[in-house]
């Protein structure tokens, strides 16, 4: 029996078939459709107020490092330092939330 690739044995491979790749494309295509179509619309429109995630605890940062700045009288170290934590954890809280949401739109569409 030839291998797939072969058209006998001791012969070259065939050049790929264009209908071949043609198909295997079309498949790939319609896999990602289907999963695209069967994402919730909940979870698109909870990646709309994902920018709150990020936002939100940066400002607070700021808000309460420009409060010890005022009371310390140490310049903007606080308000910088809590400002980068602030962003840093909605980050991280941000990533944490899409990757939630990705396993749990996997489980239904696998």
């Amino acid at each position: 029996m030839t291998s797939p690739g072969n058209d006998g044995p001791g012969r070259a491979p065939r050049e790929r078939d264009p209908l071949h790749e043609g198909v295997v494309r079309f498949g790939e295509r319609r896999r990602r459709w289907a999963w695209e179509r069967g994402r919730p619309l909940g979870l698109a429109l909870s990646l709309v107020g994902l920018g709150w995630l990020v936002v939100l605890p940066a400002l607070l940062g700021l808000f309460v490092g420009s409060w010890l700045d005022a009371r310390l009288r140490t310049g903007v170290m606080l308000r910088a330092g809590l400002g980068l934590l602030g962003l840093a954890l909605g980050c991280t809280s941000a990533w944490r939330y899409v990757a939630r949401q990705l396993r749990r739109g996997d489980r239904g569409h696998g």
